[in-house]
């Protein structure tokens, strides 16, 4: 989100070479009075234009410099901070279609920061998209709603049984992205959560929320949602994942562009999940195995 700010100078009055010699006392001829210099000076230091104008114009100095301070903040961050409540400016919804993991019935196993964070999962790695994602920040917390603002979403995460929030923070070269998943009671309730997270199509109307950045008082997570940027919420049975990428120099939001690369890239937050439905397939299998061996009664 970018801002452009304009100062103008203040218009003066140019003074007539006779007007000079008379305020500031050059150039007098000879004939002049000795004291009327004084008095000149006199008139000049009683006459309440003078300090006016030295004022505005001292004024007019700290105004430049702000805007200066700020101009050059933007060029050295390479981009401006997000609103307090951002949202992004794309958002999509999808559906992985896992019948293993469904419910968290089939699947009660919590999620553990191992798993998540752990080992090669401090680097998202995408060759087919020629990006890295470096993990940044992470946490696993109980607190649903400390992963998201706004009440509407914050009551859809309680309906849905919510019982935890996985969040990441990651960086690039190019973009910077933040990730959640959430643990809820089945694939329905994923769904309910990804439609509450949805921006309104009226940029002037209220959102209901959106996930909250980590690290959002620090470059650059203090930029994600001051540009373009996009979402996108899987369901995974009962988890639902979100990931929110931004290029790093974007500064407005409505300046679209192509972020399918880095969303693809970053999805891949969601390979545990793989993991655990592979798991239980097994599990179920050799169950049935099992079952299947045992003589009839």
């Amino acid at each position: 989100m970018s801002s452009k700010s304009s100062v103008s100078g203040v218009p003066g009055r140019r003074r007539k070479p006779d007007e000079a010699d008379s305020i500031e006392g050059l150039g007098a001829p000879s004939a002049r009075r000795k004291g009327a210099r004084r008095r000149s000076k006199g008139a000049r230091a009683k006459a309440p234009g003078g300090r006016l104008l030295r004022l505005l114009l001292g004024a007019l100095g700290v105004a430049v410099v702000a805007l200066v301070v700020v101009l050059v903040l933007q060029f050295a961050t390479g981009g401006v901070d997000a609103p307090e409540n951002p949202v992004p400016s794309a958002y999509e919804t999808h559906d992985s279609g896992s019948e293993v993991l469904a419910t968290r019935e089939n699947d009660s196993r919590p999620l553990n920061k191992r798993e998540l964070f752990g080992g090669d999962a401090e680097q998202i790695d995408s060759s087919s998209q020629g990006i890295t994602f470096d993990l940044q920040t992470s946490s696993l917390s109980k607190d649903c709603a400390s992963a998201v603002w706004g009440e509407g979403v914050r009551t859809a995460l309680t309906e849905a049984d919510c019982t935890q929030a996985a969040r990441a923070g990651y960086t690039s070269d190019g973009y910077v992205g933040a990730a959640v998943m959430f643990n809820l009671r089945d694939a329905e309730a994923a769904q309910s959560v990804a439609t509450a997270l949805q921006p309104p199509k009226d940029p002037d109307a209220e959102p209901s929320g959106f996930i909250t950045v980590p690290k959002a008082e620090e470059d650059p997570f203090s930029r994600l949602g001051g540009g373009y940027s996009a979402a996108e919420a899987t369901v995974s049975g009962h988890y639902l994942s979100v990931v929110w990428v931004q290029p790093l120099d974007a500064e407005d939001p409505a300046e679209r562009t192509s972020l399918v690369s880095p969303l693809i890239a970053l999805n891949n937050f969601r390979d545990p999940l793989y993991s655990r439905e592979v798991q239980l397939e097994n599990f179920q299998q050799n169950q049935e195995a099992q079952e299947g061996s045992l003589p009839a009664s």
